[in-house]
C-alpha cells in the first residue's frame, strides 16, 4: 500500500490546486504551541505529542476498517508532511520571470525577498538558487517519503513537525529539534546524492559523495547542493549557451529524474512484497 499512497500523493501534488499540501498549513499552530514553552526538550516532547492521537487513530482503523479508509487516512497525513515550497514549479516562478526579462536586480531582489538568498555576482545568485531548490526538494519530498516508507506516517509527520519547529531560531525548541533534523535527514540525503550520481555524471557525482558521505556534521542540505553540482557537470564536448532562458531547467531535470528513480526502486520492493 505504501506505493499507492507515494503513488496518490504525488497525483495530488502534480495536477491539483494542492501543490504545496493542504491550503492552510494546519501543522503550524501546534509547532507555535511547542515553541512556546522555555524549556528546549519539554517543548520537543508537546511538540511530537500530536504523533499520539493519529497514532490511535491509525491502530483503530487498521484494527477494525482496514482498506479505504486507512489509505485516505495515509494520504491525508502524507500530505501534511510534504513541504509547502513547490521547489520544481512555484518557488522560482518569480525569479525565473525576472531573470528572463534579463533584469538581474529585480531577480536578485525576488531571491532575497522570498528565497533568503543575497550574492553579489549573476552567477553566485544562480549558484545558490539551484541549491536552495535541491534543499527544498530533499526536506520536502525525499526525507519525508523515505521516513514514511521506513515508519509509516508517523515518520513522516514527526520529520515535519521537528522541521518546522528548527526553523523558529531563538526558541529553545529550535535546538533539540535541528539536532533530531540533522540526524533524520543523513540517510536519506546520502540516498538522494547516490540518485543523483545514476542519473548525472557519475564518476564525478560518486567522487564527491565518497569525499562528504562519512562527515556527521555536513548538513544534508550542503551535501546535496554538492552532489548535484558535480552531476550537472557538463561534459568536456559540449557547448554551453550563456542566454539559457531557463537556466535551472537542468537542475529540475535532474531532481524529476531522481524521483523517477525512487519510483523504481520503491515499486520494485512494493512487487517483492
Amino acid at each position: 500500500m505504501n506505493f499507492l499512497v507515494l503513488l496518490l500523493v504525488a497525483m495530488i501534488l502534480l495536477w491539483t490546486p494542492w501543490r504545496t499540501g493542504y491550503p492552510r498549513d494546519v501543522l503550524q499552530p501546534w509547532v507555535a504551541r511547542a515553541a512556546g514553552s522555555d524549556r528546549a526538550w519539554a517543548g520537543a516532547l508537546v511538540l511530537l505529542a500530536l504523533l499520539v492521537p493519529v497514532w490511535l487513530l491509525l491502530w483503530v482503523l487498521e484494527g477494525h476498517a482496514y482498506g479505504l479508509f486507512t489509505l485516505v487516512l495515509h494520504v491525508g497525513v502524507l500530505l501534511l508532511s510534504v513541504g509547502r515550497h513547490d521547489p520544481l514549479a512555484g518557488m522560482n516562478a518569480d525569479f525565473l520571470a525576472a531573470w528572463q526579462r534579463h533584469d538581474q536586480a529585480a531577480a536578485a531582489l525576488v531571491a532575497e525577498q522570498q528565497l533568503g538568498i543575497t550574492a553579489e555576482h549573476a552567477d553566485d545568485l544562480l549558484a545558490a538558487v539551484r541549491g536552495r531548490m535541491v534543499t527544498a526538494s530533499l526536506q520536502d519530498y525525499f526525507v519525508p517519503a523515505f521516513w514514511y516508507l521506513l515508519l509509516g506516517p508517523l515518520g513522516a509527520l514527526g520529520y515535519r513537525l521537528l522541521e518546522l519547529a528548527c526553523r523558529r531560531e531563538g526558541r529553545p525548541v529550535a535546538r533539540p529539534a535541528a539536532t533530531l533534523v540533522h540526524a533524520l535527514e543523513w540517510i536519506p540525503a546520502r540516498l538522494l546524492a547516490l540518485s543523483f550520481a545514476l542519473v548525472g555524471q557519475f564518476d564525478t557525482t560518486l567522487r564527491t559523495l565518497r569525499s562528504l558521505a562519512a562527515d556527521w556534521e555536513l548538513a544534508g542540505g550542503e551535501l546535496v547542493n554538492r552532489c548535484a553540482r558535480a552531476a550537472l557537470v557538463p561534459e568536456p564536448d559540449s557547448v554551453s549557451d550563456p542566454d539559457q532562458q531557463e537556466p535551472l531547467s537542468d537542475t529540475r531535470q535532474l531532481l524529476v529524474r531522481a524521483i523517477l528513480t525512487w519510483a523504481v526502486v520503491i515499486a520494485f520492493l512494493s512487487m517483492l512484497g
